[in-house]
C-alpha cells in the first residue's frame, strides 16, 4: 500500500521482507529492486546502477537526508575511469539495521533534484509500540563460511534495546553491530589493443598481458544506531543517529604476462570507510499548516593509509602471443625462483566529506469542496559541504643493497637459506597456499611472503630511500565547498478520489568553491606549480508534475513529468592542470550540470488475489552529460588560464557533451501470495521483476589527419567526431525473482538473480569495448522459531554455484576479467527477551 498510495513512483521493501533475504548488506538488499543492479567488490555490493545509470547518477539518504559520498577516484582522464566520486559506495553498511528500503525513481518537487536514475532511501528502526512499556532486548549470533578459502573465521554479533516510556510517547531505540568476514578470491585481467585498424570491426585485437591474482581479506564492520522519539498530541521530534566503521585489510599476490616476461608481485592494503549521520527532526502543526524541519549533520571518510607493493621481474623470451587467448598465454608462463627484485612502493588516499543540511517544509491542511480536495507544499533547504582528497606516494630504489637485504632475510629466515640475494625464492611464504586456483584451469606460482615485505619496509626503507613522490603527491589533491539552496512550491489536488494532480516546480542552485595545484613540468623530475582557486555558480528552474488516475479500486495509473540535476564529478571541476612534454591534462572548471527531462508511466493491478502486477515503462533525455575527451587544439585563447605554447599537445580534458543522450526501458513487477490456494500452496510468496534497458550516448574522439601537399609538406587537420554507444555500466536485462514459504515459525525463501550485458569499456573500435557476460546468482535463506524462550536460528547460502563475474571482449568474447568469489554461508542464533 506504500507503494501504492505515494506521490513519487517507488518501490519500497519493507522489514519483515529484509529479515527474510540472505542479504548481507545494504547494497544487497536495494539490488531486489526493479532496474536495480550491483557493483560488486569482493563478492559484496558495493555501488547500485540504476535504470542503467551508473552510481554518479544517484543518491542514497537516510531517512531523507543523503549520505555524503565516499568513492575515492584518481583523477584518469578516461570514460572508463570516470566512476564518479558523487556516488557511494554502502558496503559499509549492513542489512540489520535498516527498517526498510525504497527505491524512488521520479521524485517531487519536495525532493533534492541532484538525481538521474534514482534515490535510494534507507530507514533506520525505531523502537516498536507495545503497550507493556516493558523494555525489549535481541541478541543475533552468526558464524560464516567462504568455500572458497574454506574459511570459518567469519562472525556477525548484534544486540537491540529498545522500549517506549510515557504512555508510548517517547521510544528509544539502540543496535550495535559487530562483525567479521574473511572473503577471498581469485582473478584474471587480460588487456587488448587493436593494431589492425584497416578492417573496421572485422580487426582482431592483439592481447598484450594477462594478470592472474589471488586475494584474501578481513573485513570488520561495527555499527551503532540510536533513535528517540517523542510523540505529542500537536507533533513529533525526533533524534536520530548511524555511526558506521568499516575496516578492511586486503592481501593480494600474482603475477603478470607480458611479451618481455613475469612480472610476480604481492601488495598489502588498508582501506577504511567510516560515515556518520546525525538528524535531529521536529514535526509541528501550526494554524493551517503542518510543518517539518529536519537539521543533519553527516560525515564520511575513505582513508586508505597503506597500499604497500613489491615486485619481481623474470625475463623471458615467449615469441609472439598476440593472437592467443588469455588460458593459452597463461599456459606459455614458465616460473623461475631467481626473478629478481623490482621496486617497492607505498601510496596513501584521504578523503574527507562533511555536510550540514536543513530542510523545511509546510503542508497546509486540506481543502474540502464537493468536487475536490486540495493542499500545498512549499519549502527549501540549505547545505553546506566541505570535502578534500589527499594523496601521497612513496617509491622505493628500483634496486636494493644486498648487504641490507641479506641481514634482513638471514634474521627473518636463520638457517634455512643460504642465498640471501633478492630474488623471489627468498621472498616465498611457504605456509600460503593458492589452492584450487580457478579450479586448475590457471596456474599461478610463488606466493610471496607478506609479512617480510612489511618488515623489510619498515626497517629499510628509510625515508632518505623512500622519498615521497612530490609530483604524483600533489598532482590530484583538492579542497573546497560546496553550498547547494532550494526552494518549492507544490500543490496536490484530488478529484473524487479518481484523479490527482500533483503540480510543483523547484529552484535549485550549486556555489561551488575549490582549490587545485597547477603543475608544468619541465624535466623529468622537475616541475613548476602554482595553486588556483575557483567559484562557480549554477542555478536551474524545475517544472514536475505527477497524475495519478485510479478508475477502478483494483487499478491505478501514474505519469510523472519531472527535470533533474546531476552536478558534475568533484575531480571534473578542481581548477588544476598538469602538462607535460607531450600532452596537457586540463580540469573543466567550467563545466555546467548535466538535466534530465524525464517521463514516467506506471500501470497497476492489486487486490488479494492478484496481490501487485505493475509495468512501468520510461525515457530520459539527458544534456550536457559529463564525458571525458582526449583532442589536440590548435588555438589555446580559449583557455587563458594555460600557457600558450603548447599547441597541438595531446589535450585531455573534460566536457559537456554536446549531443542528447536518451534513456529507456520497461520494468515489470509482480508480488503475491497465494493464500487463496489449498495447503501448502497457500503458504507460498512469491515476487518476480524484470526490466530491459536501451541507451544511446555519444562519445568524442579527437584524431589528428594530416594533409600531405604534393611538395611533402603537409598540414595538420584536428577531428572531433563522435561514436555512438550505450551508456557504461547500463545492462540490458536484469531479472530478480524469489519463491518461499511462510508456515508457523518456519520462513525459507530462494532467490536468484539474473543479469545479462552490462557495458563496460566505451572504445570507438569494437574490438576495445568490454561487455559482462550473462550472470545468474542463486541465494536460499531459511528462519526458523524455536518453541524455547523466543529464539529462533538462521540459515542462508549466498552465491550457491559459485557463479564467476565474467567481463567479455565485445569483438572476440575473450574473457577480459574474470571474478572468482565462491559461495558464502551463514549459520546464526537469536533470542528476544
Amino acid at each position: 500500500s506504500k507503494q501504492l498510495s505515494s506521490d513519487q513512483i517507488k518501490n519500497v521493501v519493507s522489514l519483515e521482507r529484509i529479515q527474510k533475504l540472505a542479504d548481507v548488506n545494504a547494497a544487497d538488499v536495494a539490488a531486489r529492486f526493479p532496474g536495480v543492479s550491483l557493483i560488486r567488490d569482493g563478492g559484496e555490493g558495493a555501488e547500485l546502477v540504476i535504470r542503467g545509470l551508473a552510481p554518479q547518477y544517484n543518491q542514497i539518504t537516510i531517512d531523507g537526508i543523503q549520505l555524503p559520498p565516499n568513492i575515492a577516484v584518481n583523477g584518469e582522464f578516461t570514460q572508463s575511469t570516470l566512476v564518479g566520486d558523487r556516488s557511494t559506495n554502502l558496503s559499509m553498511i549492513s542489512s540489520g539495521i535498516l527498517g526498510g528500503v525504497e527505491v524512488i525513481k521520479s521524485i517531487t518537487p519536495d525532493m533534492d533534484a541532484a538525481v538521474f536514475g534514482g534515490v535510494v532511501n534507507f530507514e533506520l528502526k525505531k523502537a516498536a509500540f507495545d503497550s507493556s512499556n516493558s523494555p525489549s532486548f535481541e541478541l543475533i549470533t552468526k558464524g560464516g563460511y567462504n568455500e572458497l578459502k574454506n574459511n570459518y573465521n567469519n562472525y556477525r554479533l548484534s544486540g537491540t534495546y529498545q522500549q517506549r516510556f510515557f504512555l508510548q510517547r517517547l521510544g528509544f531505540f539502540l543496535e550495535g553491530s559487530i562483525e567479521k568476514r574473511n572473503p577471498g578470491g581469485n582473478f584474471l585481467d587480460a588487456n587488448y589493443v587493436l593494431t589492425d585498424k584497416l578492417n573496421g570491426d572485422l580487426g582482431t585485437p592483439d592481447i598484450t598481458n594477462v594478470n592472474l591474482g589471488d586475494y584474501i581479506s578481513e573485513n570488520e564492520r561495527v555499527q551503532l544506531t540510536s533513535v528517540l522519539d517523542y510523540k505529542y498530541s500537536t507533533g513529533e521530534i525526533g533524534f536520530k543517529n548511524l555511526f558506521s566503521f568499516y575496516d578492511i585489510k586486503r592481501v593480494s599476490r600474482g603475477e603478470s604476462i607480458n611479451q618481455n616476461g613475469i612480472v610476480f608481485g604481492a601488495t598489502d592494503t588498508r582501506d577504511k570507510l567510516n560515515s556518520s549521520v546525525n538528524i535531529f527532526s521536529v514535526k509541528q502543526e501550526v494554524p493551517f499548516f503542518n510543518v517539518d524541519l529536519k537539521i543533519a549533520h553527516a560525515y564520511s571518510e575513505s582513508l586508505s593509509p597503506k597500499n604497500l607493493s613489491i615486485a619481481f621481474n623474470q625475463r623471458f623470451r615467449f615469441g609472439d602471443f598476440s593472437k592467443l587467448t588469455p588460458k593459452a598465454v597463461a599456459s606459455l608462463a614458465v616460473p623461475n625462483e631467481f626473478a629478481r627484485y623490482g621496486g617497492i612502493s607505498d601510496n596513501s588516499t584521504f578523503v574527507k566529506d562533511r555536510a550540514l543540511t536543513a530542510v523545511v517544509d509546510f503542508k497546509s491542511n486540506y481543502f474540502v469542496s464537493k468536487l475536490f480536495t486540495a493542499n500545498i507544499k512549499f519549502g527549501g533547504m540549505f547545505q553546506y559541504r566541505k570535502r578534500s582528497y589527499d594523496y601521497n606516494l612513496w617509491s622505493g630504489p628500483a634496486s636494493t643493497p644486498s648487504i641490507s637485504i641479506s641481514q634482513i632475510l638471514q634474521s627473518y629466515h636463520g638457517d634455512q637459506v643460504e642465498n640471501y640475494s633478492s630474488v623471489i625464492r627468498n621472498f616465498i611464504d611457504n605456509d600460503y597456499s593458492f589452492g584450487n586456483f580457478f579450479n586448475g584451469e590457471y596456474s599461478i606460482s610463488y606466493p610471496i611472503d607478506i609479512d617480510l615485505l612489511n618488515l623489510i619496509y619498515d626497517k629499510y626503507w628509510t625515508p632518505e630511500l623512500t622519498k615521497r613522490d612530490q609530483f604524483q603527491s600533489t598532482l590530484f589533491d583538492y579542497n573546497g565547498t560546496e553550498d547547494k539552496s532550494a526552494a518549492y512550491f507544490m500543490t496536490k489536488i484530488n478529484f473524487n478520489d479518481f484523479v490527482t494532480f500533483l503540480p510543483g516546480v523547484r529552484y535549485q542552485n550549486l556555489t561551488t568553491t575549490y582549490l587545485g595545484y597547477r603543475i608544468e613540468k619541465t624535466l623529468p623530475e622537475n616541475y613548476l606549480y602554482k595553486i588556483a582557486t575557483k567559484t562557480e555558480t549554477h542555478g536551474y528552474l524545475l517544472p514536475m508534475l505527477h497524475l495519478i488516475y485510479k478508475p477502478l479500486s483494483w487499478f491505478q495509473i501514474h505519469f510523472a513529468y519531472t527535470n533533474t540535476l546531476n552536478y558534475p564529478p568533484y575531480s571534473a571541476i578542481v581548477p588544476s592542470y598538469t602538462i607535460d612534454l607531450t600532452s596537457i591534462d586540463y580540469n573543466n572548471f567550467n563545466l555546467n550540470p548535466a538535466t534530465s527531462e524525464n517521463y514516467d508511466l506506471v500501470f497497476s493491478f492489486f487486490n488479494n488475489e492478484i496481490g501487485l502486477l505493475s509495468l512501468n515503462g520510461f525515457k530520459k533525455r539527458i544534456k550536457d552529460l559529463v564525458f571525458s575527451s582526449q583532442t589536440f587544439v590548435s588555438d589555446l585563447s580559449p583557455y587563458p588560464d594555460l600557457p600558450q605554447r603548447h599547441q597541438l599537445y595531446t589535450f585531455n580534458t573534460y566536457i559537456n557533451n554536446p549531443i542528447p543522450i536518451d534513456v529507456w526501458g520497461i520494468e515489470t513487477e509482480w508480488q503475491t501470495h497465494f493464500w487463496y490456494l489449498p495447503q501448502p500452496f497457500s503458504w507460498i510468496e512469491f515476487s518476480i521483476n524484470y526490466s530491459h534497458i536501451f541507451s544511446q550516448a555519444s562519445y568524442p574522439k579527437g584524431e589528428l589527419f594530416y594533409d600531405y601537399k604534393e611538395d611533402g609538406s603537409y598540414k595538420v587537420i584536428i577531428l572531433n567526431p563522435f561514436y555512438k554507444s550505450r551508456l557504461l555500466n547500463q545492462p540490458n536485462d536484469i531479472l530478480n525473482s524469489s519463491i518461499g514459504i511462510d508456515y508457523k515459525g518456519f520462513s525459507g525463501r530462494a532467490s536468484v538473480v539474473y543479469i545479462n550485458n552490462i557495458f563496460e569499456k566505451a572504445d570507438f573500435w569494437l574490438q576495445n569495448r568490454v561487455v559482462s557476460d550473462k550472470s545468474v546468482r542463486w541465494d536460499i535463506s531459511i528462519r526458523q522459531k524455536l518453541p524455547w524462550y523466543n529464539t529462533q536460528i538462521f540459515f542462508d547460502l549466498i552465491n550457491i554455484t559459485g557463479e564467476d563475474e565474467i567481463s567479455l571482449n565485445e569483438r572476440t568474447n575473450y574473457p577480459e576479467s574474470i571474478s572468482r568469489y565462491g559461495m558464502f554461508g551463514n549459520f546464526g542464533f537469536g533470542i528476544k527477551f
